[in-house]
């Protein structure tokens, strides 16, 4: 009950903010799939004009597009479960079939706003409404328009001197519907498990909880065929009883953090939340970008902040400044103004029964939050590199792979943008890793496994059927980041994040082997044709290199020998040699399958010889400068 409860007084603690966007005992309509019709009336409930705000489009070159419009409408229990079939009108605002003067639909909404307007509760607009609806002229005045019956109609009720006259958008109607609703609900009044009070019993659950997951529930009590609740219970609140205002606060505060959040997989859905509070103060439990562009969105408050902003451009470690910059972002400070945070995930059961499930909860102290992504960033960091594309350029920094990056490396791309199939995959991963970050559960094997194949098979990683360096490159960083964490927790062994000359292991040398061959004849066509994106012997060889390194070293040292011809020399050649005598007496010959730790001796040796490339090249332009300074003089 822990998850319902903390939403309900959250609820509680913010409902001056949320009674107008988020108000109790309602639902919502849009224009996303039809327009919506707004009929203007005065005080008597005269018609005075109509118009309409326009279905939702897309903006073409030739015309703008209409924006999503969606509207908060009053709701019953009852209203909130009809289907087709069913005959359960809505209190104020209806589809044109339950308004349009004539039917059974028509007299069911009549009857129910009478017994609203008449009550107590009633405010002038609702009463405007009813002296309108009554006359039953609806179809008349909207005979131009020719609305179809699931035409969602609107009132407008002008009234002097009253400031709202857009009644949708009026608090006292939303506080009078539910005022109103409580009063005919309090002979039903039970124990309310959530808060331990006498409510008047919630019969049915609020749906629409998200826009993904369309009218799925996530408590529902209707098995009323076969075998009945399992045999145990002959009515639903036999089992659990929730009570109706809590529910719907709680169902409230959870719409209000996933359209705040919007952390979408398809229907799952994966939110935080400091409890009781409305701020945005946490990073998000999952990045499905890099942690880089995160904190950039955030606004820098002190000069730390901004140096941490201006190192990511050159690779600053991330990760190990990651505490800190939390800190300095402001989290800190709010997270000291509450006690506890929450993790949570939703996802839609898979038989579309239309039922929603929390397959992920966890509550977390005050700071073991923020301590916990921290740790997962310095675990799992690597160098990592991405495109940029609002500044055009590829920004470098070390701190752990996003979500994505993680998934794409293990199982590769989607096939399209409605790849199912992915899709599932993808919301299995990230609630796996979720449990890597809150739980310190181990990384999954298969996970390393699967990465270290993929980036073993580079010809496989492709752009407009060609091979795509780039990306493979970004797919060996993450492995080499799986490949990491998962020594340190399985072998309690760390391999740093610059090379290790001084390691002696047969499966990191033959990597860097494998680095060096490879710098060396991309060197070399480069020099030859200024080609970058042809793939080098070691790229072609490197699947059956990983499997039989001894034998397929000597046919990618054959190849490479016109290369060494024209760069013999070269940093590249000369590290070939080095690491050749450095392998211990009967490892090189051994001709078993390399470890995933080949990848990290390869990613180690490729950086090692691009820093001593770029120190020479340091070396050279300080030295003509020196030259020409000498020649001045």
């Amino acid at each position: 009950m822990g998850f319902w409860q903390h939403l309900a007084e959250s609820y509680d603690r913010n409902a001056d903010a949320l009674k107008k966007t988020y108000p109790l005992s309602t639902t919502s309509i849009s224009n996303n799939s039809n327009a919506i019709v707004v009929i203007v009336i005065n005080s008597n409930g005269k018609f005075v004009d109509v118009y309409q705000i326009d279905k939702k489009s897309k903006t073409t070159k030739k015309k703008a597009g209409n924006p999503l419009v969606t509207i908060t409408i009053p709701a019953s229990e009852e209203s909130l479960k009809r289907t087709s079939t069913a005959i359960l009108p809505y209190p104020v605002f209806d589809q044109f079939g339950y308004l349009k003067g004539e039917g059974k639909k028509y007299d069911a909404y009549v009857r129910q706003l009478k017994s609203f307007a008449e009550s107590k509760f009633s405010t002038e607009h609702v009463k405007a409404i009813y002296q309108y609806v009554r006359e039953g002229t609806i179809a008349k005045n909207l005979a131009k328009m020719k609305p179809k019956d699931n035409t969602n109609i609107l009132f407008q009720v002008e009234i002097p001197e009253h400031p709202q006259a857009k009644v949708w958008e009026d608090e006292t109607l939303f506080n009078a519907w539910h005022q109103y609703y409580l009063s005919i609900k309090n002979d039903t009044q039970s124990l309310d498990y959530i808060t331990g009070t006498n409510q008047p019993t919630a019969t049915f659950h609020p749906k629409k909880i998200s826009n993904a997951s369309a009218n799925a529930k996530l408590i529902s009590g209707n098995d009323k065929t076969n075998y009945t609740f399992r045999g145990k219970f002959t009515e639903p609140f036999e089992a659990v009883s929730i009570g109706y205002e809590t529910t719907q606060k709680a169902h409230q505060f959870l719409r209000y953090l996933i359209n705040d959040r919007k952390i979408y997989c398809g229907e799952q859905i994966i939110v935080s939340f400091t409890i009781g509070s409305m701020k945005k103060v946490l990073p998000p439990p999952i990045e499905e970008k890099s942690i880089w562009s995160i904190l950039q969105k955030s606004i820098p408050q002190t000069e730390n902040d901004m140096q941490i902003r201006l190192h990511a451009e050159t690779g600053f470690d991330y990760a190990d400044a990651l505490r800190k910059s939390l800190a300095g972002y402001g989290y800190g400070k709010a997270m000291e103004q509450h006690s506890k945070t929450a993790v949570f995930a939703l996802d839609a059961v898979s038989d579309k029964s239309g039922r929603l499930s929390i397959t992920f909860y966890r509550e977390l102290d005050r700071s073991e939050y923020l301590e916990k992504i921290a740790d997962w960033h310095d675990r799992c960091k690597w160098h990592q590199k991405f495109w940029d594309k609002e500044n055009e350029k590829y920004i470098t920094y070390t701190g752990a792979p996003s979500v994505d990056k993680i998934i794409e490396a293990v199982h590769g791309k989607a096939r399209g943008r409605k790849d199912e199939s992915y899709t599932k995959i993808k919301k299995a991963a990230r609630e796996r890793l979720l449990r890597c970050i809150f739980d310190g559960a181990f990384l999954p094997m298969d996970y390393v496994v699967s990465a270290v194949r993929r980036a073993s098979n580079p010809l496989g990683i492709t752009k407009n059927r060609k091979f795509d360096r780039n990306s493979f490159e970004q797919v060996v960083s993450t492995t080499c980041a799986l490949v990491r964490i998962y020594y340190q927790q399985i072998e309690k062994k760390d391999y740093k994040m610059s090379i290790e000359k001084d390691r002696k292991d047969r499966d990191y040398l033959y990597g860097r082997l494998l680095g060096a061959a490879d710098k060396l004849e991309e060197y070399a066509l480069y020099k030859k044709d200024k080609e970058k994106e042809r793939p080098t012997s070691a790229i072609r060889y490197m699947q059956a290199f990983a499997q039989r390194p001894f034998r397929t070293w000597q046919t990618i040292h054959g190849c490479l020998n016109p290369y060494i011809q024209k760069v013999k020399g070269g940093f590249e050649f000369q590290e070939i040699q080095a690491i050749n005598e450095q392998f211990v007496s009967g490892d090189y010959e051994k001709d078993l399958p390399l470890n995933g730790s080949y990848l990290i001796g390869y990613y180690h040796e490729r950086a090692y010889i691009d820093s001593l490339v770029a120190a020479a090249c340091n070396k050279k332009q300080s030295s003509n400068i020196n030259e020409k300074e000498n020649d001045n003089d």
